[in-house]
């Protein structure tokens, strides 16, 4: 599959050459065809001139823009120009070594969507950076937890196939447009491999206090999109609240069962009605196969059993000890029970791997 890397540049004159000749060099040694697409923010020490001369001699797109518009929109610019069915994303200031792009192309060509070069799995590392440093790129990692379960879901190394972007809708704001698309995307597999970051030995870095309040800015909107799962899995529960109740009642009154035995069945039903529109709705797992859906299906009652427990035990002190009408203490019991039904859920039987 042809290759396109795209390539982010702001004053990067010193780098650039480098970084391309160390591009082509593990293109011809691997024989991979590609590309290498540059986006120029109208560098002021001329880097776009430079790139407009490397291109002579390699196979390369320059695009250039008329000003410093930002690291996200320019990649997805390249993005857009790209004739590659793989996709790449790379720094310029040689931080990101040339020589790990077959092990990310490979792990596309193995089955995986989304290939991240990751500093925080085994044989992954830093070196040159202090202790400053180092602090704030694990304060921003552990700021992105709730996004995803990546280990590094801040890294801006990354392959994709080019189809992905065809299912995730972007904003292209702030600097860390790799975390967007693994927030996003949706029944895509990411696999993460490592890697070994250098600092930049040559010009200055972008990291300064514009860049991490940007940085906020844009955790703060991926955060209030991923809140949209967690109003769905309400609605769902609600719902599944009033198929739990009218059956709990009609169990209890009509067929005259005890009430913790009829709130064990009001359970069980409502939680396979939960399963089918979570599953549908909530997460959009399209992922089936007898198989796969009998073991997901098998997760999501532990998760369920487990809840059950919960509620079971709320619901019995409610009632026995503070005296509660069974049907008011059920409903408090059902809430007890819905956080420990989304996180169980959200990161464990539906999720993305």
């Amino acid at each position: 599959m042809k290759v396109s890397i795209i390539i982010p540049t702001y004053n990067e004159r010193e780098n650039l050459p480098i970084a391309v000749e160390r591009i082509f060099k593990v293109f011809k040694e691997n024989r991979i065809e590609g590309e290498v697409v540059v986006v120029d923010d109208n560098s002021p020490d001329k880097t776009g001139k430079i790139a407009e001369r490397l291109k002579k001699r390699h196979k390369m797109q320059v695009l250039h823009r008329r000003a410093k518009l930002g690291l996200s929109s320019a990649v997805l610019e390249g993005f857009n120009v790209a004739k590659g069915e793989i996709l790449g994303v790379m720094d310029a200031d040689l931080s990101h070594p040339p020589e790990t792009i077959p092990k990310l192309i490979k792990a596309i060509e193995n089955g995986a969507d989304i290939a991240v070069a990751s500093r925080y799995i085994k044989n992954g590392g830093i070196e040159g950076w202090g202790i400053k440093r180092k602090v704030i790129s694990k304060a921003a990692t552990f700021l992105a937890k709730g996004l995803t379960s990546l280990a590094d879901p801040v890294s801006g190394f990354f392959f994709l196939k080019k189809d992905v972007l065809d299912e995730v809708e972007l904003n292209p704001k702030g600097y860390k447009i790799g975390l967007e698309i693994f927030a996003k995307s949706k029944d895509k597999k990411i696999m993460e491999v490592p890697y070994v970051f250098f600092e930049r030995k040559l010009g200055k870095s972008k990291l300064n206090l514009k860049e991490i309040g940007n940085y906020i800015l844009h955790l703060s909107s991926l955060y209030f999109f991923k809140a949209k799962q967690f109003f769905k899995f309400c609605i769902v529960g609600g719902l599944g609240t009033i198929v739990n109740l009218a059956i709990l009642y009609s169990l209890v009154e009509f067929a005259g069962l005890w009430y913790i035995i009829a709130a064990a069945l009001a359970f069980v039903i409502a939680a396979t009605h939960n399963y089918i529109l979570n599953k549908i709705w909530t997460f959009e797992d399209k992922r089936a196969g007898k198989k796969f859906i009998a073991k997901q299906w098998s997760k999501f009652f532990v998760i369920s059993v487990f809840s059950l427990g919960i509620n079971l035990f709320v619901l019995w002190s409610l009632v026995e000890f503070a005296g509660l009408w069974y049907i008011f203490a059920q409903i408090i019991a059902i809430f007890v029970a819905l956080f420990n039904n989304f996180l169980g859920n959200k990161y464990w039987t539906f999720r993305m791997k």
